[in-house]
C-alpha cells in the first residue's frame, strides 16, 4: 500500500447516534465530520460492556480471540476469586503493538484495560480500571501532561463517586475537557502514525444521572474534544467509534440467580462473598469512605452504607421479613425507585443473600450474559458430572427461553449454548448458556432479593454504537461504500488500512470493500510483543506482579 496517511481513532463510550441527532444543532465538529465523511451504525460485540468492548476494538478481534468477556477475569475458582480485568488478560496484541513491531510511533490516551502500561513506540496512558495512581508509558509521561495542561492529570474524575449530583455533573464535564487538552498536546508534541483516543463519561452521564441537559452538556464537551483532535490534525484521517450505544431501558430488572434458585439451579448461603464493579470503583480512583461516603470502609471491605443496610437486614429477619419482601413492598407502594437511589448497587447487595457457588449447579456471575455450569473437574467444587453437563444445559435453555415478564412477553431474544456464539480460542472462558435480553430493554442483576422481576426505568447499554470517518484515505468513500452496519472489530483493521499499513492477519474484523481510496492487503506480523510479558502464551504474565499489583488495591 503506497499510502502514509496519519490516522487518528477516537472512541466516545457508549456514543450514540440518537443522540448526535437529538443535540446536532449544539454539535458543530460532528456536524462537520458527519457531512464530510461516511458512518455508519457499529455493532458492539457480545457483551456489549466496556470491559470487553474495548478490547475487541483495539485487537480487532472478538471476545472468544482475545479471552476478556467483562469487567472481571475469572480464575479457575469461583467467582468470589474474580479481579478485575487488565492488559495482561487480554491475549491478543492491539493495534499499537503492530505498530511497535515496525517501528511506527503510537500515541495511546486513556483506551480502557490498557494498564499496567506496556512499551510502545510513542506514548501510552492507560484509563478506565487502572488504578488512579497507575503510571503511563514511557516514565513520567503523566507527570508530563500534568505540567502540559497546567492540573493534574487524572483517570478519574475528582468527584468520580461523589453523592452531590452537582460535583458530580460538573467534575465528569471537566474530565471530558482535560482529555481534549491531553490529546492536543501528545499528538502536536509527539510523532504517530496512528494514535487512539478514548473518552469514557460520554457513558457513564447516563448511568449516574437522568436529565437530557446533562446529556447535552457531555456531548458538547465531547465535540469540543473532537474538534481539538480535528485542529491539530487536519490532514490526517479521522475515524470516531463507540464500544456500544446509549438509551432507555424500561422493562425489568431480571434477577437471574433468583430465577435459577427457583428453578433449582441456585444454592445460597448468609454469607456471600465476590466483587461488584461498583464497590471496586472507589478503589481504583483512591477515594475512601472518609471522603465521600461510598467507598469500602478501611479494612473491613464493606461501606459504611453497606453496614446501616446489614443493620436494617438484621431488624428485618428478627420480625420475619426478607430484604426481598421489604423490597416488594417499597415498589408496590411506588418508592422502589426512591430506594435505589438512595441505597444503590452496594446496598442491594449487601442487604441480599448470596449464590453458595461451591453447592450450586449453576448460577449467573458479575455483570455477565450468561450462566455458568458448576462442573466437575473445572470447577474446584464442581458437582455436575461431564455426562450430565449436556443435560444441565438442556435444561437452562428451556428454563430461560420459556421465562416471561410479567407482562407476558419474552425475557430474552435468544438463549444459545457458547459454542453457537463464539468460534475463537478462548470461547471456553465464556458462560456455559449465553442470552440476550430482548431488544436490550431489561437490566440484569445478580442480587438475590425475593423477586424475579421489579420495573426499571433508566438508561443502559444498547447493541449499536456509532462509526464516523473522514479524511485522506476515505475522500473517494460514499454512502454506498459503507454497509448498512459495521463490526467493532472493523475499527482497528480500517484504521491500519487508513494509515497505509497491511491489516494484521490475526484480526477477524474487516475491511469494507470500496470503503478506502486505496486497496487494502493482509498480513502475517508473525510473533507480536504484548503485554508485560513479551514471551508469554496463552495467558497472562505469570511473574507474580500482576497479582501482587491486584492483591495491593484490595481485589485479592
Amino acid at each position: 500500500m503506497s499510502s502514509n496517511h496519519n490516522t487518528v481513532v477516537l472512541g466516545f463510550d457508549a456514543l450514540d447516534f440518537n443522540y448526535l441527532d437529538a443535540f446536532e444543532s449544539s454539535l458543530p465538529n460532528f456536524a462537520s465530520l458527519r457531512e464530510s465523511g461516511v458512518e455508519a451504525p457499529l455493532e458492539s460485540t457480545f457483551p456489549p460492556w466496556t470491559g470487553s468492548a474495548w478490547p475487541s476494538m483495539y485487537t480487532g478481534t472478538d471476545p472468544s480471540h482475545h479471552g476478556t468477556y467483562g469487567f472481571f477475569h475469572h480464575t479457575d475458582g469461583y467467582p468470589s476469586d474474580d479481579v478485575l480485568v487488565t492488559r495482561d488478560h487480554v491475549r491478543e496484541p492491539a493495534i499499537w503493538n503492530y505498530l511497535t513491531a515496525i517501528a511506527e510511533p503510537v500515541v495511546v490516551l486513556n483506551v480502557p484495560v490498557t494498564h499496567s502500561a506496556e512499551p510502545v513506540e510513542g506514548v501510552l496512558v492507560p484509563g478506565y480500571l487502572a488504578h488512579e495512581e497507575d503510571g503511563g508509558y514511557p516514565e513520567g509521561v503523566r507527570d508530563e501532561l500534568t505540567e502540559a495542561i497546567g492540573e493534574e492529570y487524572r483517570i478519574y474524575s475528582e468527584a468520580e463517586t461523589s453523592e452531590d449530583c452537582d460535583d458530580e455533573e460538573g467534575s465528569s464535564l471537566d474530565l471530558i475537557r482535560m482529555r481534549g487538552e491531553a490529546a492536543e498536546y501528545l499528538l502536536t508534541e509527539y510523532d504517530w502514525r496512528v494514535a487512539v483516543v478514548q473518552v469514557q463519561k460520554t457513558d457513564t452521564v447516563f448511568h449516574d444521572f437522568d436529565d437530557r441537559e446533562t446529556f447535552r452538556r457531555a456531548y458538547e464537551r465531547a465535540d469540543e474534544v473532537l474538534g481539538r483532535v480535528r485542529a491539530v490534525a487536519d490532514d490526517a484521517n479521522v475515524v470516531v467509534c463507540s464500544d456500544h450505544g446509549m438509551g432507555r431501558v424500561d422493562g425489568y430488572t431480571v434477577y437471574v440467580n433468583e430465577i435459577l434458585r427457583n428453578a433449582g439451579f441456585v444454592e445460597t448461603t448468609t454469607d456471600p462473598s465476590g466483587p461488584s464493579l461498583m464497590t471496586e470503583k472507589a478503589t481504583l480512583t483512591g477515594k475512601s469512605s472518609e471522603s465521600d461516603g461510598s467507598a469500602a470502609a478501611a479494612g473491613g471491605g464493606r461501606s459504611v452504607t453497606g453496614q446501616v443496610v446489614s443493620a436494617a437486614t438484621a431488624t428485618l429477619d428478627r420480625v420475619g421479613v426478607s430484604p426481598g419482601d421489604a423490597y416488594a413492598l417499597a415498589t408496590r407502594l411506588g418508592l422502589g425507585e426512591f430506594l435505589s437511589n438512595v441505597l444503590p448497587y452496594e446496598a442491594v447487595s449487601a442487604a441480599s443473600e448470596g449464590v453458595d457457588w461451591a453447592e450450586s449447579t449453576a448460577y449467573c456471575r458479575s455483570i455477565e450474559l450468561g450462566v455458568r455450569v458448576n462442573l466437575a473437574g473445572r470447577e474446584p467444587e464442581g458437582i455436575v458430572t461431564p455426562e450430565e453437563y449436556e443435560q444441565v444445559r438442556d435444561d437452562l435453555i428451556r428454563t430461560l427461553s420459556d421465562l416471561r415478564t410479567p407482562d407476558g412477553d419474552p425475557v430474552f431474544e435468544w438463549v444459545r449454548r457458547r459454542e453457537e456464539v463464539y468460534d475463537g480460542p478462548f470461547a471456553e472462558y465464556a458462560c456455559d448458556v449465553l442470552f440476550a435480553p430482548a431488544d436490550m430493554n431489561h437490566a440484569l442483576s445478580t442480587n438475590l432479593i425475593g423477586q424475579e422481576f421489579v420495573p426499571v426505568d433508566d438508561h443502559d447499554h444498547k447493541r449499536d454504537g456509532v462509526f464516523l470517518a473522514a479524511g485522506p484515505s476515505f475522500e473517494d468513500a460514499t454512502a454506498g461504500s459503507v454497509p448498512d452496519r459495521l463490526s467493532l472489530t472493523d475499527v482497528a483493521p480500517i484504521a491500519m488500512a487508513a494509515a497505509g499499513l497491511d491489516v494484521p492477519g490475526r484480526m477477524t474484523g474487516e475491511v469494507p470493500d470500496d470503503l478506502l481510496s486505496e486497496s487494502v492487503a493482509r498480513a502475517d506480523y508473525g510473533e507480536v510483543p504484548f503485554g508485560s510479558d513479551d514471551s508469554r502464551g496463552d495467558g497472562p504474565a505469570d511473574d507474580g506482579s500482576v497479582e501482587e499489583r491486584l492483591s495491593d488495591l484490595g481485589y485479592i
